[in-house]
C-alpha cells in the first residue's frame, strides 16, 4: 500500500469512527502535532484520544474533498473538515454552528509503511469565528 492509500485509509477510518483500526497504520510511538492549538500527541493512544476530542465537539465531523501528494517517506493531504459543533470543544461550549474549513496534514512513514510522525495545520481563527466564539476581524 502506498502512502497516499494509507493516508486515505486513515481518513476513512476517522469518518467511520473506527479509531482502533489506526493501530495497523501508525507506529505505537507516533508523534502528532496540532500546530494551531500547540498540542503534541506523543503516542498512538494520545492521538486516538485527540481524534475522539474532535468527534465529541463535532459528532458528525468528516474529512471531505481530500487531495493527496506523496513522496518516498511522506504523504500530504489537503481536505475540508466539516461538522456541526454539538459538543464542547475543550473549554468552549457547543454552539450548534457548522465548521467547514481547509486542513493540511503531513504524515511521515517508516520503512514498514507505518506513520511515525504527523502534523496538521488549519486556520483556528476562522474556526472560532465560524463557531461564534470570536467576532470576525475588521
Amino acid at each position: 500500500m502506498g502512502h497516499t492509500e494509507t493516508h486515505k485509509t486513515m481518513h476513512r477510518l476517522f469518518n467511520d469512527r473506527d479509531f482502533d483500526a489506526f493501530d495497523a497504520h501508525m507506529s505505537e510511538d507516533v508523534t502528532y502535532d496540532d500546530i494551531p492549538r500547540g498540542l503534541t500527541m506523543k503516542n498512538r493512544d494520545e492521538f486516538k484520544d485527540w481524534l475522539r476530542g474532535w468527534t465529541t465537539a463535532f459528532s458528525d465531523a468528516r474529512v471531505d474533498s481530500a487531495t493527496y501528494l506523496e513522496g518516498p517517506d511522506f504523504s500530504l493531504a489537503r481536505f475540508r473538515g466539516r461538522g456541526r459543533n454539538d459538543g464542547a470543544m475543550e473549554s468552549l461550549p457547543a454552539t450548534g454552528r457548522e465548521m467547514y474549513l481547509p486542513f493540511w496534514e503531513l504524515m511521515r512513514y517508516n520503512d514498514e509503511g507505518k506513520a511515525i510522525s504527523a502534523e496538521i495545520e488549519y486556520d483556528q481563527l476562522t474556526l472560532l469565528v465560524q463557531l461564534g466564539h470570536l467576532e470576525p476581524p475588521g
